[in-house]
């Protein structure tokens, strides 16, 4: 019995897991996105989780402003007390006629009192603290609306970045399984020229291995490929099994490429620099609170109150009685055992240290700046040079071909020559991401988008050699 229930058991579930198989084998395959460079970006900047966090800093830097502002606003608040006399030390005395009258609706003699209060407050003069406080909010609220800039700066490099990665690995690809086809549109050749006798039986071989090395060569490309599109749906919040097509080549149709319009790289506008200079002023407002100390403090204040002493527990509209009272106070420091000193001292060096960090960061930047340059050129200059090297690489692989067809060259040579072209087609497109990245890079750098305007890659060359004088 024990057997026979294991074996329905295994059959049950092999079959559950058959369906499940089926199912899902039915279910369609959702339609690619096809995904510009521009789109990537856009979706990463509205759903991405770094701006997500950065979203949430501004909106806590604006609760910092209304926190601040309220010091300087009046202070009102409400108040509904209700107490029940189970024993009072008056007893005596409200039970005696002569009195009972007088103290029946007092507190002294009532079992029941209710009391209805409004108090308002209004900050006069603090010394400034207040002021110091909601400039310093400001500031900061400021430097986290650079910071969302600067975030948003850095999330648009990575998508970018990502996105080029997957378009390399999208033209590796092309090129590999374009050389793969070449080989074997050569093998055929080679084997119907063996069978013609017109050829050795170490070309055909030569041919075969060739043909048969370029495959490696394909799987590692399109794995390269789904390694880079994962990467990629990650930036911008795509499901892993959600197909996608790349819709910007990095290497233009028309042979033109974005160079910037313009020469001068001004820093000044980078929104960490502009927050770390906020955050400066956040903490040269700390030393004026903590210096506010050493000022009065006036405040006015006002409480209106109606009582009520009702003999049962709700009570009417006409025994409440009004009390209204208003006045000042002035209080101020005689001796804090010289805690605004410490404060003050410690604001200080916070300026200070702000400061540095601003000036430090500020050298970071133009040195990132001048690095993004000199690569951004260097890559140029690569760019242009190797698009001559395909140009070359490719003539040498048809005219290898012909001499091969003419019985003047062997299939190693036909090799050799189509490997080199795929190395100059390779470096190629390798060099116009690192182009694009650069590019990139230098805008990323300066904190802003550059104007570009669009060129033709052989007049690079010209360009190049023209900066090199």
């Amino acid at each position: 019995m024990i057997i026979r229930a294991a074996r329905t058991l295994g059959i049950s579930v092999l079959l559950a897991v058959a369906w499940a198989a089926g199912a899902a084998a039915a279910e369609p395959a959702p339609p690619p996105v096809r995904l510009t460079l521009d789109d990537a970006r856009q979706r990463a900047l509205s759903l991405g989780e770094e701006m997500r966090s950065a979203h949430a800093r501004v909106r806590e830097a604006r609760g910092r402003v209304r926190e601040a502002l309220a010091g300087a606003l009046p202070q009102i608040t409400g108040f509904v007390g209700y107490t029940r006399q189970l024993e009072s030390i008056y007893s005596n005395v409200a039970s005696d006629t002569a009195f009972g009258n007088l103290f029946k609706n007092s507190p002294f003699g009532a079992a029941n009192s209710w009391n209805a209060e409004l108090d308002a407050q209004q900050l006069l003069f603090s010394g400034g603290k207040v002021g110091a406080a909601l400039t310093a909010a400001k500031s900061y609220r400021h430097a986290s609306l650079e910071q969302e800039k600067e975030t948003a700066a850095e999330v648009t490099f990575g998508v970018t970045q990502a996105y080029l990665d997957a378009a390399l690995a999208s033209r590796l690809l092309d090129i590999a399984e374009a050389n793969l086809s070449l080989a074997r549109e050569q093998l055929r050749q080679v084997r119907l020229y063996r069978e013609q006798g017109s050829k050795a039986e170490y070309d055909l071989l030569r041919a075969q291995v060739d043909a048969a090395n370029q495959e490696p060569g394909v799987v590692a490309a399109r794995n390269a490929l789904d390694l880079a599109m994962l990467d990629l749906k990650r930036l911008v919040n795509l499901p892993a099994e959600q197909p996608v097509e790349l819709a910007t080549d990095p290497v233009s149709a028309d042979g033109t490429v974005p160079v910037p319009a313009v020469e001068t790289l001004d820093v000044s506008g980078r929104p960490a620099l502009v927050a770390a200079d906020e955050n400066v002023v956040v903490y040269q407002q700390a030393v004026k609170a903590a210096l506010a100390d050493r000022w009065p403090k006036l405040t006015a204040n006002a409480t209106l109150s109606n009582l009520a002493f009702p003999s049962s527990f709700t009570p009417s509209t006409s025994e409440f009685h009004r009390n209204w009272s208003a006045g000042f106070t002035l209080s101020f420091p005689i001796f804090l055992g010289f805690r605004t000193e410490g404060a003050a001292e410690q604001a200080r060096a916070q300026v200070q240290e702000a400061e540095a960090e601003r000036d430090q960061l500020r050298e970071s930047v133009r040195l990132e700046v001048e690095r993004a340059r000199l690569q951004l050129q260097n890559e140029r200059t690569l760019l242009a040079a190797q698009r001559q090297t395909v140009r070359w690489a490719k003539r040498a692989y048809e005219l290898a071909q012909v001499r091969f067809t003419n019985g003047m060259a062997t299939q190693l040579e036909v090799s050799d020559a189509r490997v080199q072209m795929q190395a100059a087609e390779v470096h190629e497109v390798q060099v116009m991401r690192d182009y694009r990245v650069a590019l990139a890079q230098l805008e990323r750098a300066l904190g802003r988008p550059l104007p570009v305007v669009n060129r033709s890659i052989d007049s690079l060359d010209v360009q190049s050699r023209e900066e090199g004088k």
